[in-house]
């Protein structure tokens, strides 16, 4: 299975804001000719012999992921045989203007798979269908991991249930099991377990190094999945709407996470994006590395299960925050004419065949408790230390404010260049949260005054 995407890298690639969004839909230059494809491609219809057949727009078109969609599909169709569903994938950099032109000439698909940060536009758009009732009426809502159906409801800006708990991404830290072992070293379980193996683990001239840092693209969820836990800071934003990066916590968190680089860290890391943080921890530069649990088959194809160890983001002073838990799944259309059987689809996913089939092929965590227990989740490594960190009595999560149209623009591009000024030593961690507290609490404020 190809790496799965972090959030970070999943926003920074598809994520627009609203208004380009509801102006990109609205606006008169729309191309005539995109209209016309989109016209031909949405909306239901019936099939021969009664059957309905459903439209399924893909937002994500990565070949063994299509190919994986569409047995999942065919495994639907077989337990339902008056249901088809016909595949669009959509280009990847072009996916939003055509869900857009859709919407703006009544011409919706009945069924989505939406990212999360598309959740704001789309329900701006009165686009999507709620789910919750619908969820409740099927029994299902029950046999759902409650940690997914709360990141699901908080991408949205109503709080509502739009896109189906399927699957999640949530944020571990990888280490080399083999040299902990040879070091005598146990697990880190504390901050101050990884602090000193960070040390004890470097080696300089021999390009042996205890962690290795994401400077470059996709920094911020990193970032945040190191320091927010070990500041326990568990929301991004103070009731009053002004962001916490500037929290003292999260401020003195931020120093010990800088100070790794250049000593615990390889200096080339200014620059690390995804790639290189994998490469440098699979061939032997870095005994740690933070990122999601989707990157556990790179690891493992890397070194081997044994040599791969992973544990939760550690305790911070008064609690335990888990950071980048970010539901991927489906959603369905407002204007879809075949709800109930595009329902159908929706459960089928939530429901442990279909579920399973799909946590396992995409390499996320199951929505479904049930398929949580399975013998291919419990012998993840990466899924159990997320697992087990989920179901700790008082563990709080972190939940990026996904909903907010600037939220990416700032963390993804606008910070970058400043957070690499802050590993280079000419801009200090207080006053580069300072300014980025500042942008996000604009944002939000804003966000809370067109929102009532």
């Amino acid at each position: 299975m190809t790496r799965q995407q972090h959030p970070a890298e999943v926003l920074g690639r598809h994520a627009l804001s609203r208004r380009g969004f509801i102006r990109t839909a609205a606006g008169a230059g729309v191309a005539m000719g995109l209209a016309s494809a989109v016209s031909a491609c949405g909306g239901s219809g019936g099939g021969s012999g009664g059957s309905v057949t459903l439209q399924l727009w893909d937002t994500d078109t990565r070949p063994e992921r299509t190919a994986n969609l569409k047995k999942l599909i065919s495994m639907f169709e077989a337990k339902n045989p008056g249901i088809r569903i016909n595949y669009l994938g959509l280009p990847t950099d072009q996916y939003m203007q055509k869900i857009n032109t859709a919407i703006a000439t009544r011409s919706t698909p009945d069924l989505l798979t939406p990212k999360a940060s598309d959740l704001a536009a789309l329900v701006a758009q009165n686009a999507l269908a709620p789910l919750d009732e619908r969820l409740k009426k099927a029994g299902l809502e029950q046999h759902i991991s409650e940690q997914m159906l709360k990141s699901t409801r908080a991408a949205a800006p109503d709080g509502k249930l739009y896109l189906t708990p399927t699957t999640s991404l949530a944020d571990v830290i990888y280490y080399r099991a083999d040299w902990f072992q040879e070091a005598g070293l146990k697990p880190p379980a504390t901050w101050a377990d990884f602090d000193a193996a960070a040390s004890r683990l470097t080696d300089a001239s021999s390009g042996r190094f205890g962690y290795t840092l994401r400077g470059g693209n996709g920094f911020f969820s990193q970032f945040v999945q190191m320091v927010y836990p070990r500041a326990g800071v568990s929301t991004f934003f103070r009731e009053d709407g002004s962001s916490t990066l500037n929290d003292p916590a999260v401020i003195a968190a931020c120093e010990k996470y800088v100070a790794l680089f250049g000593k615990q860290t390889a200096r080339s890391d200014l620059t690390a994006d995804f790639k290189t943080m994998v490469a440098q921890f699979g061939n032997g530069g870095a005994a740690m590395l933070s990122h999601s649990i989707g990157s556990y088959p790179n690891h493992v194809a890397a070194l081997g299960a044994e040599k791969v160890g992973a544990v939760a983001p550690f305790p911070g002073p008064d609690n335990q925050v888990l950071t980048g838990w970010m539901t991927t799944g489906f959603a369905m259309f407002q204007k879809s004419e075949h709800q109930e059987e595009a329902w159908k689809f929706l459960a089928y996913t939530m429901e442990p065949e279909g579920n399973s089939f799909w946590a396992q092929k995409s390499g996320y965590l199951p929505g479904n408790k049930t398929v949580a227990k399975e013998k291919w989740v419990t012998e993840n490594a990466a899924m159990k230390a997320a697992l087990d960190a989920a179901a700790k009595p008082g563990v709080v999560t972190l939940e990026q404010p996904y909903y907010l149209p600037e939220f990416t623009s700032i963390t993804v591009t606008d910070l970058l260049p400043e957070w690499q000024k802050v590993l280079q030593g000419s801009l200090t961690p207080r006053d580069f949260l300072t300014a980025a507290a500042t942008a996000l609490t604009t944002a939000k404020r804003k966000y809370d005054k067109e929102h009532g």
